[in-house]
This record gives structure tokens, C-alpha cells and sequence, in this order.
């Protein structure tokens, strides 16, 4: 039965769906005919072909016009509702955020899930209250898990590797959030100020706050480290009422403000702002939905 079905596929001419419509819509070939662009007797020719493929009169004459048989009926019902997918299938389906059910996965740096997901979360509900997002923790694998399609987006200063899209969503750039008990009182930390002083270090790669520790290295200088951690807020919060002394992106200081015990310090100019980038594959590129949430965390970012 399969291979009768699709033999008799083969041999029909999808164009005289069309037709079809128009001239079951119309019950009137002339004005069938204006409808699809083609003349009287081209359209003639459609109906006679159309009665042979379907075994069926699908329109009688009656009068100056036409009525539709019982099966010209039941074909423009079922001619109502696949034209339409058909339509959508070859246009490409649309994105409507209101009625949408989509689930976007995506993994971030610790610093971005308090900074970024937030208005992220905001504007979502606002404009796609049945989206459902997934936010996971940065992995080292994160890369490959774009490539293999298990997450639609990552977020991280980390370069990102050749044959997946990227662009930089904004520069990060640091301060420093010292513990009231430290004596040393500049407006900006010199660079050996700032490697004399005991540090609280927030391991973001490899044991290592690369953004931080990277360009120092570059100069062949190292911090003097003394509580390792792997959340930007505990760090915060642990050098309250200290001597110590945390480097984190300025967009975190939004938390600082309210916390006693700690002030803010600029760092040294050695330690430069670098990009943060939205990862992606490009199969997605052209996906509605896809491309409007990445318009979301576009929008997200400049809130912060």
C-alpha cells in the first residue's frame, strides 16, 4: 500500500493545488483563473486534469456557476488546512514569543548568572511567559556542547573556538573590593601595592582567576593568595571586615553596595577589561526563535 501511495505521488502535479483552491473557493472558472494569473482556458485545462487525478466531477455546473460535490467539499476543507503548513514549511516557521513553548539552554560564568540572568529572567516573562530557560554552570566542555547541540548558547570570556558564531556582548572590567581592616588607602592600587596585599582569589579556570592572573603573569608577577573560592559573592562577602582583598568585575559592586565592612579600590592599570562573548552554531542562525533569544540576552546585557 506504501509504495502504491507514493508511486501515485510521482505522478501528481502539486502546482494544480492551487488551482484547486481557487477553483473550489470560486465555484467560477474566470475568476479562479485571475485569482492563480492565468487565463480561461488555462484554467479549464487545471479543472479537467484535476477531475482525472481525483476520479471526481468536484464541480457541477449549476446555473451561471458551479456547486461542489460531496468530495470537492471534503478536498477544500483538507485543502484549508494544508496549504497553510505547506506555506510555512517552505517560508519558514514563525516565532511568536507570546504563544511559544521553546526551551533555551544556557551555560554561564558565575559572574554573568548574577549580573546578566536576571533582566535576562525579566524580559523573558514579560514578552514569553511559556518559555522555559535552562541555565547551567560553565563547564570546560561547554564548547563542545554548543557543537553537539545539547546547549543553544554560551556565555564566557573564554575565545571561542573557530567554526561557531560569537559576538562580544560587553567588556568586563574589575575593581577591587577591599576589607575594611586593610590600611592601605589609595584611589587605585599600584601594581606592587596590589601583589603586597593578601588576595582572595576566585577560580574561574584551571585553579586560576585567568583574567586576573593571566595579564599578571605576562609581567612575571603573581598574587600573594590566601582563600581560594569558586563564587564571585562569597568572595565578596568574606573579605567584610578584613585585610583582604578580592578583584572582581565592576558589575558585581550592584551587590557590594549594600555590604558593610568592605570598600572599593581600583586595581592596577596591568589588569586590562576583556570581552565576554555570546557563543553559538551556526545551524542556528536562522532559526526564529533562536535569533529572538539572542535579541533577549543583546537586550539583557546593555540593561546591565
Amino acid at each position: 500500500m506504501k509504495d502504491m501511495h507514493q508511486t501515485h505521488l510521482r505522478h501528481v502535479d502539486l502546482n494544480l493545488l492551487l488551482a484547486l483552491h481557487a477553483l473550489l473557493e470560486e465555484r467560477h472558472i474566470t475568476r479562479a483563473a485571475e485569482r492563480c494569473f492565468l487565463s480561461q482556458s488555462a484554467m479549464s485545462r487545471a479543472l479537467e486534469r484535476l477531475r482525472e487525478m481525483f476520479g471526481d466531477q468536484l464541480l457541477i455546473r449549476s446555473g451561471r456557476g458551479y456547486e461542489r460535490t460531496v468530495r470537492g467539499e471534503r478536498l477544500l476543507r483538507e485543502l484549508q488546512s494544508v496549504l497553510p503548513r505547506l506555506e510555512s514549511m517552505v517560508r519558514g516557521e514563525e516565532f511568536d514569543p507570546r504563544r511559544s513553548q521553546e526551551r533555551f539552554r544556557l551555560a554561564v560564568r558565575h559572574h554573568a548568572s548574577i549580573t546578566l540572568i536576571p533582566p535576562l529572567i525579566r524580559r523573558i516573562r514579560s514578552e514569553a511567559p511559556g518559555v522555559r530557560l535552562e541555565v547551567s554552570e560553565w563547564e570546560e566542555r561547554a564548547y563542545e556542547a554548543v557543537i553537539a547541540g545539547s546547549l543553544d548558547a554560551a556565555l564566557s570570556a573564554e575565545l571561542p573556538p573557530s567554526g561557531l558564531e560569537s559576538e562580544v556582548l560587553f567588556q568586563v572590567d574589575f575593581v577591587c573590593v577591599v576589607g575594611a581592616t586593610q590600611k592601605v588607602h589609595p584611589r587605585r592600587f599600584t601594581l606592587a601595592q596590589y601583589l603586597k596585599l593578601p588576595h582572595v582569589a576566585v577560580e574561574t579556570w584551571a585553579g586560576q582567576q585567568t583574567p586576573v592572573d593571566r595579564p599578571l603573569a605576562q609581567f612575571g608577577a603573581k598574587r600573594r593568595v590566601v582563600v581560594s573560592v569558586s563564587f564571585f559573592s562569597a568572595a565578596i562577602f568574606a573579605v567584610a571586615n578584613t585585610d583582604l582583598v578580592v578583584t572582581v568585575p565592576r558589575r558585581l559592586t550592584k551587590v557590594v553596595r549594600p555590604l558593610d565592612g568592605v570598600r572599593l579600590v581600583e586595581p592596577p592599570r596591568e589588569i586590562k577589561p576583556f570581552p565576554y562573548f555570546m557563543t553559538w552554531h551556526p545551524r542556528l542562525n536562522e532559526e526564529p526563535a533562536h535569533a529572538w533569544f539572542r535579541e533577549q540576552v543583546r537586550t539583557a546585557a546593555r540593561t546591565i
